[in-house]
């Protein structure tokens, strides 16, 4: 009789055991499959923000190609850079691509400076506040989806997580959008000429 209770208890154990390492997986998966969502919903609306700004450079470059005939380098390159976003296959080489055109997009808004006449016109000003809040909409969105992502990477990467991840198919996601690397060296200052 002792033994079939201590046969009992063993069993007991491992069904408890079972249970709580069960209800662990579930639980993560559950997290995991709410994380991956999060992601996935925080890229949509930087897609939907940068989309409208794709919507709005063909109007904004046609107005500016009345004034600047000799541009045509930075129209040109902002057409490219913005044929590379609309081409890209998936988000890595979205994200590629749109960085491509914030980079070419710098001396686009630089040019109304260079004209004058650029400035007074009504449709140019229109349309850059729209793109500027744009540009303001998308920092923001892609703020909150860098931030997202890195939630999602570092519940993928803690213990026991990390194995459960494994096992459902979950991994580490190297999806960020970085800054212009432009941006990583100081402006040459020369203040004797």
């Amino acid at each position: 009789m002792k033994g079939l209770w201590i046969a009992l208890g063993v069993v007991g154990l491992i069904v408890v055991v079972l249970l709580a390492v069960g209800g662990s997986y579930i639980g993560a998966k559950n997290t995991l499959v709410q994380k991956n969502e999060d992601v996935d919903s925080a890229y949509s609306t930087v897609n939907v923000e940068q989309q409208r700004r794709l919507d709005l450079i063909p109007n904004l470059v046609a107005t500016v190609k009345g004034y600047t005939k000799e541009e045509s380098t930075v129209l040109t390159n902002i057409a490219n850079a913005r044929a590379g976003v609309l081409g890209a296959p998936d988000r890595a080489t979205s994200i590629q691509a749109n960085t491509k055109l914030d980079v070419a997009l710098g001396p686009f808004f630089r040019l109304q400076e260079q004209y004058p006449d650029l400035k007074s016109n009504e449709q140019f000003i229109r349309l850059s506040d729209e793109l500027a809040g744009t540009e303001n909409r998308i920092t923001v969105a892609r703020k909150r989806y860098n931030d997202t992502l890195k939630d999602y990477n570092i519940y993928v990467q803690q213990f026991p997580n990390s194995v459960w991840a494994g096992m459902a198919g979950f991994k580490y996601r190297d999806e960020y959008f970085k800054g212009n690397p432009e941006n990583g060296s100081a402006p040459k200052v020369d203040f004797n000429n």
